[in-house]
């Protein structure tokens, strides 16, 4: 089973400096953790340490975009979903900015928690529930992890960021061989999953080309016309068979009148 990765893209970022790096790794890395602790919501929330660092972590800027891959020590599909949740959460708010000065963090919270997908999968009601939590901490003036993973979830949104779900052949070789997987439309029920080359296309009705439809028509026509010759055929049979039947009692009453004629030619 290939490891998981998300894939961060920032644009139209200005140069990047120390503090912003680590501010931006900060916030990624914390989202990472926060993806693998999704599917178990009832375990405790860590973001620093042991089972929350990443594998592998690389950095990428070239020209004004800042892009970062993320290698979870995660292998579970339930973890990928998670990803895939968290993906369509940050693509829902992507063209609309999250920052609310009037309202602060509980407003911006507020604002991803109506964005969240509506699935009934663990992730994505862990995802509403994690979100509405930090809220209630943000109002109770509580400085808790929840409220700092959110916080980093409302970093990345106010970026604008790209996140991509990825699986990572060998996390330790030289150069990453990733496959991106797909984040298929979110129909309300669910968020899916699948890889990109694992998805078959729908097989389309086999549709008989121009020429074969012509050639079938034409084949018909005159099969039809050949029915109409033989309809026409039998109708002139038909007719050919009435003539004769008159013609024939038409002889065999001249033939009586001519005897009637006889017989009284003969009393007289």
């Amino acid at each position: 089973m290939q490891e998981i990765a998300i894939r961060v893209r920032l644009r139209e970022q200005e140069r990047v400096g120390l503090a912003e790096y680590e501010r931006i790794v900060g916030s990624v890395a914390t989202v990472a953790a926060l993806t693998a602790w999704l599917p178990t919501p009832d375990a405790r929330l860590v973001i620093r340490g042991r089972g929350a660092e990443p594998v592998r972590l690389e950095t990428v800027s070239y020209g004004s975009t800042f892009e970062m891959l993320v290698v979870l020590d995660q292998r579970s599909a339930a973890v990928e979903r998670a990803a895939a949740t968290v993906a369509a959460l940050i693509e829902s708010v992507r063209y609309e900015h999250v920052e609310d000065d009037v309202s602060g963090v509980a407003g911006e919270l507020d604002r991803l928690d109506r964005s969240a997908p509506r699935g009934r999968s663990v992730a994505e009601r862990s995802l509403r529930a994690f979100l509405e939590g930090a809220r209630a901490d943000v109002l109770a003036r509580k400085s808790t992890t929840r409220l700092r993973a959110a916080s980093a979830l409302v970093r990345l949104a106010e970026d604008a960021a790209e996140i991509t779900v990825e699986r990572v052949e060998d996390a330790l070789a030289s150069e990453l061989t990733e496959q991106p997987v797909d984040v298929l439309a979110d129909t309300g029920a669910a968020v899916v999953v699948e890889p990109v080359d694992g998805i078959e296309a729908p097989e389309e009705p086999s549709t008989p080309k121009r020429d074969e439809l012509g050639a079938a028509d034409e084949k018909q026509a005159k099969k039809k016309k050949s029915k109409d010759k033989d309809k026409d055929k039998d109708k002139d049979k038909d007719k050919a068979k009435d003539k004769g039947d008159k013609k024939q009692s038409k002889k065999k009453s001249k033939d009586k009148d001519d005897k009637k004629t006889k017989k009284k030619a003969k009393k007289k």
